[in-house]
């Protein structure tokens, strides 16, 4: 049937300007609109079930949303009751990377709404039907692994999601997922209460389908594994309640994928009929395939593989200005985010989000307006506050700027054990907080100092002012002393690569690029944990630069569109 939807240039709480339609779903319909106090746009969900409900519009041109018949109107109301709850729980989640944000909710029209962050992509659903052939097992998981990450952090807070599936995963420009749409999810900790029935076919367990059934963390464990059956094989799992009847459910390996015997095993344990001898957790699932997989195959894999990860045809230039939005909310160095707090994460509701705004405000030495990113205008003009070195110390959190998993310290120390003198010739520092027309925060507390090494090369390091984690490494590059400037990069690639080690003929290959890079060019993705762009120096010579390349750290990519 024809679902009569607000029209185009339609208001909402007298900001939300309707766009266009988004999307219509048995519950709701989804409008993108332009929030008229940013001048930005935002995704606005309407509570519209369509089985029981029907817009009735009024002479003065108001579009009430009212029961068709008056025996619905008990189960509108709850239904309304459990939407704007839907917005309440996803407000907790706020902080949790890989959730879509959920920004205002609201009652008009005898309905409700909620509004959330415009996320600019398309569903793994819609990506998944435009690939030649089905992905690797290793390119699925690394796929879907941040998206494990979050949802073991949306258990610890006692929700489920409960309708996991590729529909519900959006793939964004930078080839990250985010998860959407929680109208299915349930407290579970509140055991005693029968929860919905909420059935996506080949996604939903048997305890789905069963009014009491014992749902958990392993429910959606479950509709992880089964989107992960569907990436590499092409093909949806059977529905569970016809697998309780006669189970036909083949071996991926038996379509032809890509996945090895150790990992098949782990796939189908996630897919057990019987919660009991399945996952219990998402963490015991990430576990046992860390230990399968192991560091060696993803290094090989990843050579193998890296080169059809995404086919979402971006330019490199797209690529790395996403990046820079991205990186700049949330930087957390893999295995520092359970231990370390950055000034800007926290949630906008929160009272450490107020408490800090005002701090930055009322210390601030300056501020200044940003400009206007061209790729996402609708971002709006940011606020940029200038602080003082003693009040970011004084505050205590370093910066949300992403970060190698090393100190500055760190690398001096082993610059002096492969023989390099270093003598410090300047140092620099700048704090900065810019506070984006969304409420995101963007901390950036850098310091930079400059070395002078034996026969006149020169060295300067980017470093958070608070900790010292390295943010960039730079050489200055002369006709001169290009041989000698990269040995040193050659040993600086060692120390950034960590546990993986380098192969120096891949590195001097990357630095032999440089040479005829002009800096307009932009960067060099590398297959290590840092990237390579070259830049021209005030004093006009050529500067070679190491950054952070962030398919090898856990961050979050909470940028306002």
């Amino acid at each position: 049937m024809a679902v009569d939807c607000l029209r185009e240039g339609t208001f909402l709480d007298n900001r939300y300007r309707i766009k266009k339609v988004l999307g219509v779903g048995g519950f709701g319909i989804t409008y993108l609109t332009e929030d008229q106090f940013l001048a930005q746009y935002v995704v606005v969900k309407e509570y519209f079930p369509l089985e029981i409900t029907a817009r009735v519009h009024e002479g003065d041109g108001q579009a009430l949303i009212l029961p068709r018949e008056k025996n619905d109107r008990k189960h509108f109301l709850k239904g309304k009751r459990d939407f704007l709850e839907e917005g309440r729980r996803m407000s907790k989640l706020f902080d949790v990377p890989g959730v879509v944000k959920v920004l205002d909710w609201f009652e008009e029209n005898e309905t409700a709404y909620l509004v959330m962050e415009y996320i600019k992509g398309i569903s793994l659903d819609i990506y998944l039907q435009n690939q030649d052939i089905p992905l690797s097992f290793w390119q699925a998981w690394k796929m879907l692994e941040p998206v494990a990450e979050a949802m073991e952090k949306i258990h610890k807070k006692g929700i489920l999601h409960r309708d996991l599936n590729p529909s519900n995963l959006m793939l964004q420009e930078d080839g990250t997922l985010r998860i959407i749409d929680f109208g299915a999810a349930r407290p579970y900790l509140e055991t005693e209460k029968t929860m919905t029935v909420l059935i996506k076919k080949g996604y939903a367990p048997p305890e789905q389908y069963m009014g009491k059934g014992r749902q958990g963390p392993w429910t959606d464990v479950y509709a992880l594994c089964a989107t992960i059956y569907e990436m590499i094989t092409g093909v949806r799992p059977e529905p569970s309640v016809d697998r309780l009847q006669k189970d036909e459910l083949y071996l991926p390996s038996a379509y032809g994928a890509e996945i090895l015997p150790e990992e098949e095993k782990i796939l189908c344990r996630g897919l057990e009929l019987d919660f009991r001898k399945r996952f219990a957790a998402i963490r015991e699932l990430r576990q046992a395939l860390d230990s399968a997989m192991g560091e060696k195959r993803e290094k090989n894999t990843k050579k193998k593989t890296g080169s059809r990860r995404w086919k979402l045809g971006i330019g490199v230039g797209m690529i790395f200005c996403v990046l820079c939005v991205a990186v700049g909310f949330w930087g957390y160095a893999r295995g520092k985010e359970e231990t370390v707090v950055y000034a800007g994460n926290y949630g906008r509701r929160t009272e450490k989000y107020k408490e800090y705004l005002e701090f930055v405000k009322n210390r601030a030495v300056s501020s200044s307006q940003g400009k206007v990113n061209e790729l996402y205008p609708y971002q709006g003009i940011s606020t940029i506050y200038t602080l003082e070195p003693k009040d970011v110390k004084e505050w205590g959190e370093p910066c949300n700027r992403l970060r190698f998993n090393s100190t500055q310290e760190e690398y001096l120390k082993y610059m002096e054990t492969k023989g390099y003198t270093m003598k410090k010739t300047r140092e620099e520092e700048k704090d900065t907080v810019e506070v984006e027309k969304y409420g995101a925060i963007l901390t950036d507390f850098e310091k930079e100092e400059e070395y002078e090494i034996k026969d006149g090369e020169e060295i300067w390091i980017r470093s958070d002012s608070v900790n010292q984690d390295l943010f960039q490494i730079g050489f200055n590059v002369t006709e001169n002393n290009k041989d000698e400037v990269k040995e040193m990069m050659t040993e600086t690639a060692k120390f950034l690569s960590g546990k993986v080690p380098v192969e120096e003929k891949t590195v001097r290959a990357d630095f032999d690029k440089l040479d005829d890079w002009p800096p307009e060019e932009g960067w060099i993705g590398t297959e290590y944990n840092y990237w390579l762009c070259t830049t021209d120096t005030e004093n006009g010579e050529r500067a070679w630069i190491f950054g952070v390349n962030e398919s090898d750290f856990d961050f979050a990519d909470y940028f306002w569109e």
